[in-house]
């Protein structure tokens, strides 16, 4: 049987090797951002805790790991030169600052429109509706560095303490961490003054940021 330490090192060591903590692997996998981090990986009296089998394989998807090239780095040996490097994915991006035009989003607060890249990632997302949006200001620094990418989910439904993005049609994304009290409102990352989430209107769309890399 494979000790259950072993599979945490091996999940840990790759997600590191991508730029991923336990927590951004896990809302990457559209999970709980809590179904990895350590204090779940105990059972009573310390000891070891296998991670749940789905959890385990939507985890592996994103990081574009098979099954067997996860064991070959749990027993810490190379898979034959034979095996297939997988494929790079592809995910649509745009600049931050884009997000004001009307015409990037559709009716369903969906990427639409030319403006729109196809970029190269190292992980995949359950849901084709993902995009990617590049930081392309430094009024959000220290938190959000020029240069660095929001990995975007519109159709995971934000809660309290996620980071989000806040679109409305000729005005200036926000984006921060959701609050939902004492009112629903945004924490702007780089400002100090709460923003409140206007009323469902049309072009108006609250989207939940999965994973910030760079």
């Amino acid at each position: 049987m494979i000790p259950a330490e072993r599979i945490w090192h091996a999940l840990d060591t790759l997600a590191q090797e991508r730029g991923l903590t336990p927590s951004g692997l896990a809302r990457a996998a559209g999970l709980d951002a809590t179904t990895f981090n350590p204090s779940r990986r105990y059972a009573g009296h310390g000891v070891w805790r296998w991670p749940a089998l789905p959890s385990l394989l939507r985890a592996l998807d994103v990081l574009r790991v098979s099954l067997a090239q996860f064991e070959a780095h749990i027993w810490g040996y190379d898979q034959p030169d034979r095996a297939e490097t997988p494929a790079p994915c592809l995910m649509r991006s745009l600049p931050l600052s884009w997000l004001d035009q009307e015409s990037v989003l559709d009716r369903a607060g969906l990427p639409a429109g030319g403006l729109w890249e196809q970029e190269e990632t190292f992980f995949s997302l359950p849901s084709s509706s993902a995009y990617m949006l590049r930081v392309d200001t430094e009024e959000m620094e220290p938190i959000l560095r020029l240069g660095c990418s929001l990995v975007v989910q519109p159709e995971l439904h934000p809660r309290g303490a996620d980071r989000v993005v806040l679109i409305r049609p000729g005005q200036a994304p926000v984006v921060g961490i959701l609050q939902e009290k004492p009112v629903l409102a945004i924490q702007p990352f780089g400002r100090s003054a709460l923003h409140p989430v206007p009323q469902a209107a049309a072009g108006v769309w609250l989207h939940r940021i999965v994973l910030i890399s760079g």
